[in-house]
């Protein structure tokens, strides 16, 4: 991320402080979430380091840039949404989220962190291109995490991690909703959290099909579960029409479905700028879980795969690459044909991958999946590029 977003970190950090005006205060407004950092995660310190060498600027101001910088763009548009296995076609669990903010190029990837001394669990994820916090996301152990903006916050705080980071931690650090629900609630008692004047609403989703929902006040929290495997962030007109979907097409629900969602009004809103489905299969989620992301608006671009099991993120879906080329294209009717024709190519991706896994072990598994992803952005970045349709 460091080697090919550093000139977006310069862009945005600059941008922000202009914005801001006086570094003096923002330094000193952001001092608690860099102490929160140092002991929460001092790994993610590296990380700064390496963005903020690239774009040439001070860590710690890159760490103030990061700390700071969604207590002023939250939008209340963010949508999620989940089925259990019962409900899907395959046994796996299947999660999603719009993502609605600042338009800003986005970029997707997988993440894996050798820290010493310390579990740190492999995820995929998105974000901002100049961000190393997370907007939605699912880790090897099979946890799908997603947090969207909430009510009005009564008692406001502005000292403290907001829900990027917070959900970082949890991607990093919990194998399922239960554990999720625990970190919640030490980040809770703890006053870690600080969501500035709106609550968050999370959502957590497990490779065992369980769901939950938590809406974090600063001085509440208010959970909710599944409704027979099926649950909405909200009881609103998204919550109406997703949920009346997803019941009536139980036993044959898919992530076509769940992405053909992600474009219906009024789920899909003009400020959206990404989106996930994640796909949770029972076993080696580590391997063979996946998300497929959309890095812009979901109604205008393609969703392309990206499995845990890679060893490397294709450089397009880092870049901002895929981000600017949908940007750039109209795409009509011909997209979910595309979608299909890729998804077709994905599940012969797999099913090669498991045959090696079987024959040959584990890193020729890993191998097999990181070009079999690298193929797939790059025909879904020649699709953007109307150089190849349909083939």
């Amino acid at each position: 991320c460091a080697r090919v977003n550093g000139e977006h970190v310069s862009e945005e950090v600059a941008a922000f402080f202009a914005e801001m005006g006086s570094r003096d205060a923002l330094m000193e407004a952001t001092a608690c979430y860099r102490s929160l950092v140092e002991r929460l995660a001092p790994h993610w310190l590296e990380e700064m380091g390496e963005l903020a060498a690239v774009a040439g600027i001070a860590v710690e101001e890159y760490a103030a840039y990061q700390g700071a910088k969604y207590r002023g763009i939250n939008r209340p548009e963010c949508f999620t949404y989940f089925s259990a296995p019962k409900h899907n076609v395959g046994d796996f669990t299947l999660f999603h989220k719009n993502r609605d903010n600042r338009d800003r190029p986005q970029a997707a990837y997988c993440k894996g962190l050798e820290v010493e001394g310390r579990m740190v669990y492999r995820y995929v994820a998105t974000g901002d291109t100049s961000d190393v916090g997370t907007m939605m996301g699912l880790n090897e152990k099979g946890l799908a995490v997603a947090a969207d903006t909430g009510a009005e916050e009564p008692d406001p705080r502005f000292r403290g991690m907001m829900n990027p980071d917070l959900m970082r931690l949890i991607l990093e650090g919990a194998v399922d909703v239960e554990e999720a629900r625990e970190m919640i609630k030490m980040f809770h008692r703890e006053k870690v959290y600080a969501g500035g004047k709106v609550a968050t609403n999370w959502m957590f989703a497990d490779a065992g099909g369980r769901a939950l929902r938590l809406y974090q006040f600063h001085e509440s929290l208010e959970e909710i579960g599944d409704r027979d495997g099926l649950l909405a962030m909200r009881e609103d007109e998204r919550g109406k029409l997703v949920m009346e979907t997803l019941e009536g097409n139980r036993g044959e629900i898919g992530p076509a479905l769940m992405n053909r969602l992600s474009r219906t009004e009024p789920v899909l809103q003009k400020s959206n700028i990404s989106a996930m489905t994640a796909i949770v299969p029972a076993k080696r989620v580590d391997l063979f879980g996946y998300a497929e992301f959309a890095v812009f608006n979901a109604g205008r671009t393609v969703y392309v795969p990206l499995y845990l099991g890679v060893n490397a993120t294709p450089t397009v879906l880092v870049d901002g690459t895929l981000y600017r080329l949908s940007k750039e294209r109209e795409i009509g009717e011909e997209m979910e044909a595309f979608e299909a024709e890729l998804g077709r190519e994905r599940e012969i991706c797999e099913g090669r991958a498991r045959g090696v896994l079987v024959e040959e072990g584990e890193d020729a598994c890993r191998r097999e999946l990181t070009n079999g992803c690298l193929r797939l952005a790059t025909r879904v970045k020649e699709f953007l590029e109307g150089e190849r349709g349909l083939s």
